[in-house]
């Protein structure tokens, strides 16, 4: 009797330094941080709530039937902007490459013209076609005091006039007049030639005009070479060169530039109609009149893929057939189109 009555004072003791430990074990717990929890799924068994993880996933992430925010195609459509821009700034440069070369050209040119060298030349040959032209011209009048010419010269004159005043007021002339315009054309032709190899042969005895001529041949000879020359060294200046080279990868960069612009719009309109099909259903699946008017989770509860229109809805899937064997009728038996 002793020893059952002293049992309780004898444990008293350990029982105070157990619950002193079990209360040091629990602050220490609750001071210490929180540890990761063995799955962060909160659709598994046994998952448990992260917030950090709720904040890093954008919402309705792998759910394309909930929502905008992750099934506009954004990227499609701000690469568009982007895209029309470099092509309009490629189209640009390869223009203004363009110009500045033309501009380029013209300069070089301009000053060749202008300076010593071929000023000199040209001012040469002006002087050889006006020594050519005053010795022609000397010969022509001296050949007015022939009578043949002089003949020649009145008949075509006449011809001239007779050609006038039978020239078909209509615009279909018979075939007379055709006829009679064509005989005197003829016969002035034959006039004209004649009159040519007078003057032709009345040139050619003369010395001063053929001396004359061979100098304004001279003459433009020397400047078309130089010239020819000064073009053949402007294609083969190293400005030139390098200008052509620029604008030749800028044609390759700006017929880039368009093709992916217009495969960025192809993209984008794709995507576009995607996700409008995506989502065409959304304003009456989210609803308040869904339970009366369109169901949660098709359009209607009552109309398309309602349980009492077309379709199954929420009893049956969509079509007239009954649920198959083994599906709860009461249940969601919905198919996501």
């Amino acid at each position: 009797m002793h020893t059952m009555r002293t049992a309780p004072a004898r444990f008293a003791p350990a029982f105070l330094a157990l619950f002193v430990a079990m209360t040091f074990a629990g602050i220490a717990a609750l001071a210490a941080p929180p540890t990761q929890p063995a799955t962060d799924d909160t659709n598994q068994p046994g998952g448990m709530y992260n917030p950090q993880q709720q904040q890093q996933q954008p919402p309705y992430m792998g759910d394309p039937y909930r929502g905008y925010v992750t099934d506009f195609p954004s990227q499609e459509v701000d690469v568009v902007p982007v895209a029309r821009a470099q092509s309009a700034r490629f189209r640009a440069e390869h223009d203004l490459a363009m110009r500045q070369l033309h501009r380029w050209v013209d300069q070089q040119w301009d000053d060749y013209l202008h300076s010593r060298e071929y000023t000199d030349a040209s001012n040469a040959e002006k002087k050889a076609a006006d020594d050519y032209a005053r010795e022609r011209d000397r010969v022509l009048k001296r050949l007015q005091n022939d009578s043949n010419y002089k003949t020649l010269q009145d008949l075509i004159g006449d011809l001239n006039a007779q050609m006038n005043q039978g020239r078909p007021r209509s615009n279909t002339p018979n075939v007379n007049e055709m006829d009679n315009v064509i005989a005197v054309a003829t016969v002035k032709m034959g006039y004209a030639s004649t009159l040519t190899a007078m003057e032709a042969a009345a040139l050619s005895a003369d010395n001063a005009v053929q001396d004359a001529r061979n100098r304004l041949m001279d003459a433009a000879n020397r400047t078309r070479d130089m010239r020819d020359r000064f073009a053949r060294s402007v294609r083969h200046d190293q400005d030139f060169v390098a200008g052509r080279s620029r604008i030749d990868d800028l044609m390759v960069e700006r017929i880039v530039a368009d093709n992916f612009l217009e495969g960025a719009i192809n993209a984008r309109n794709i995507a576009l109609r995607y996700s409008y099909y995506l989502h065409r259903w959304d304003q009456y699946r989210n609803s308040v009149y869904g339970l009366y008017g369109y169901g949660s989770y098709g359009y209607g509860g009552y109309g398309y893929g309602g349980g009492y229109g077309y379709g199954g809805g929420m009893t049956q899937p969509v079509g007239y057939a009954p649920p198959p064997p083994g599906v709860n009728p009461n249940g969601s038996y919905m198919r996501r189109y």
